[in-house]
Formats: structure tokens, sequence, C-alpha cells
């Protein structure tokens, strides 16, 4: 069996999983707090889109538990009082404690956990450039991510093809804001205001420069879909604004109503289309279930995009089923190849899952512990829906239990 039979076959369940992961039951914001959910739509969106710039190679808990709360008192501030550059350093320096050679640890100074400030330390002096860089730009775009994806309407409805989309496009603008360019960080707000100050002035010109030229532009956006498209914190950030069920696509809705045209709400009203077009974010887990399943055939979020245009172009695979709904390995992985749940597995013909479903108990309003088994999803059971219940299964994973034989 090759890799786009395996690939066509395993997504069903993908897809079976992934609504698990985003049903109604499963949906909540993730940052804790009174401050968070005090903020406005603008200000929930912006500490989201912070939290992300910092989650690289840490555990998602300490990102969202700790560093969500303190981005969340810092946006509180930036919206109420910041106004210029200046202000966006001086407001991060308040924010922060410097110790030299390392990165600026960020600590609350309106919410505790556990009777103790929350101190969150960002991995990289990449992030801290990040950070910066977002609020500096969009104090021209009423600190507002929608509002400056709005301004740039032109650019985001001047789809040019077949392999083009309006999903891509917003990636690309929000990649201008946070990420361009960025390959070397700085480390502290204190010791180093004056080379952030400078970075600052020097991208909200070269950035103004380049979005009032269309041209120039189109031309940047099509080394990015060709060179740096896969941006794993970009695309996860994207997808929670995007995908229905997630708390942040409410929010995100609610801010780009109030700013965009009607052309393109109507283009994000057709959702299957705007899904289609998300790409894998590529993390550890993702490129660990994409090797066990297919090899080194579908080892990136590039050859699965590959593989998705060919099935689609077969008429194999409906526009129900998309690239990014393989980020459930994110919670499978852990839970399944990791601890060797071989015969749990529903890649493998072996596998004794369906003896964990429920769906043929006629009691009405039961909770699935499939997906709670297989990924720790609560979602409802819908017996119509459920490809385990009555489903032959097939290898189409090589296995994950380990083996040692004796030479």
């Amino acid at each position: 069996m090759d890799a786009l039979e395996k690939l066509s076959k395993s997504w069903p369940i993908i897809k079976w999983l992934d609504d698990a992961r985003w049903s109604s039951s499963s949906s909540g914001s993730i940052i804790p707090g009174d401050v968070f959910e005090s903020l406005e739509e603008r200000g929930k969106i912006l500490t989201h889109w912070l939290c992300y710039i910092t989650d690289q190679q840490r555990p998602y808990e300490q990102v969202w538990n700790q560093g969500g709360p303190v981005f969340a008192e810092v946006i509180a501030e930036y919206l109420s009082s910041v106004q210029t550059i200046d202000h966006v350093l001086d407001l991060l320096s308040s924010y922060t404690v410097s110790t030299e050679g390392m990165v600026d640890e960020y600590v609350s100074q309106r919410q505790k956990l556990q009777e103790l400030p929350i101190r969150y330390t960002p991995r990289f002096g990449m992030h801290q450039l990040s950070i910066a860089r977002s609020l500096g730009l969009l104090l021209r775009y009423q600190k507002s991510i929608a509002t400056y994806l709005s301004a740039n309407e032109r650019f985001l409805l001047r789809v040019t093809g077949e392999y083009d989309s309006i999903t891509w496009r917003m990636a690309f603008l929000l990649y201008l804001l946070s990420y361009d360019q960025i390959r070397k960080g700085m480390l502290s707000f204190h010791s180093q205001q004056l080379e952030f100050r400078q970075d600052l002035q020097r991208k909200d010109n070269e950035l103004q420069l380049l979005l009032h030229d269309m041209n120039q532009l189109e031309n940047r956006y099509q080394k990015w879909v060709r060179w740096e498209r896969f941006h794993k914190r970009l695309w996860a950030a994207l997808r929670d604004y995007l995908k229905p069920g997630s708390y942040f696509e409410v929010v995100f809705m609610k801010c780009l109503e109030g700013t965009v045209g009607t052309e393109i709400l109507s283009l994000l009203n057709r959702r299957y289309d705007i899904l289609s077009w998300l790409e894998l974010p590529g993390d550890t887990w993702n490129l660990q279930f994409s090797w066990k399943l297919f090899g080194a055939n579908v080892a990136s979020p590039q050859e699965l995009r590959n593989s998705y245009i060919k099935l689609r172009e077969m008429g194999i695979i409906t526009g129900n089923f998309y690239p990014e709904q393989f980020d459930i390995s994110f919670d499978f992985s852990p839970r399944m190849c990791d601890k060797g749940n071989e015969d749990l597995c529903p890649f493998r013909r072996e596998t004794i899952i369906a003896k964990y479903c429920v769906g043929r108990d006629k009691t009405s309003d039961k909770y699935c512990p499939v997906t709670m088994v297989l990924c720790g999803y609560k979602s409802r059971c819908h017996p119509g829906n459920c490809p385990v219940m009555n489903a032959t299964f097939e290898n189409l994973c090589a296995g994950c239990r380990i083996q040692i034989s004796v030479v």
C-alpha cells in the first residue's frame, strides 16, 4: 500500500478526531484569569498572538497558564495608554526584569498564581523582538490585528490563481507583522532599549513602503509562498482564528465584522475553502505521526500539502478533508505512539479500540470514550458519524511497539 492510499484511508479517522477536538464541548479559552476575560476582543486576540510567539521548545502549559495571564496584563495597559514606539518599549521594560546574559523575564503586577506573582520567560531573544515588533507596528492600526488585515484588503482579495488563497495571504501579512527576517534576537528591553527602538523604527518604515507598493508586496508574497510559508507558530495561531469550535474563532470574527468589507466576510463564510488552505504547523508530534504512517514520502507539512493536492485532483478525497486536521497528532502521539499503545491504535489491524465504543448503547446524551482514550478529547457520541463502531481496521501504521531482537 503506497503513501497516497494510506493517506486516503486514514483521513476519515483523522477528520473524526479533529471534529472531536473542536466540538463545542471542547471549546474554551486556554488563558486563565480575570484580566484576560476583561479584555475587549482585539486585546484577547493580541494576548493569544503573543503567547504563540513564545510557544517554542517548551511545555505548552507554561505558555498559556503563565505567559497568557502576564501578557493579558501587558495588553490591557497597551490598549489603554500606549501611543508611541517609546511607550511600547517602556511598557515592556516595566513588565520585565533583566538578568545579564539572559532573556528578560516577564512578571505580573496584578495577578498571582499560588500567592506569588506570575513569572514567565520566553526562551529566545527572537521572541522578544517579535513581541516588540507586533505591538510597535500595530500602533498604526488601532492596536488591532483585524484592523491591520482590513487595511490591506486589496492585497487579500488579489488571489492570483488555483494555488493561491486568502488564507495564505492573511498568514503572509501576519508573518510580516511579527516574524519577517528575524534571524537574531535581543535579550533585554532594559540594556538594549536603543537597539529595540532602532529596529522598530526601521521595520515600521520598511513595512509601510512594502504595503503601499502592490507589485513589491506581491513579489515578496510569492517568495514567501515558495520559501518561508511553513512557520509552525504562525499557522497554529491563525488556525485558532479560523476553526469553528475554537474560542478564538468567535473572538476573531467579531473583530473582523467591525473592520473588513463584505467581500472578505463572504469569503470567510465559505469555511471549508478557507480551512483547506491552512498548513499543518509541523511540530515534533506532527512529524513523528506522519513518519509512522507514511514513511519518508509524507514526512513534512510541504509533502502533506503536495499529497493532499494530488488526492483532490484524483477525486479521492473531498473538501471536508484538509492538511491541518493532522494536528490531532499533537494529542494522539504522546498517548499512543510514545507509550507503545499499538493495541489501541485505529491505524492497526489488530486494534481493540472498538471495544471502548459505546455507539450501540441506546442511552442518549453520552460521551465518546474512544476520542478520550486516543487524544483526551471530551466529545459527544454520534454513532452515525463514527468510523470506529463498524470499522474494518487495516495496517496503515508501521507500529510503535519496541522490539528487541537477539543477535
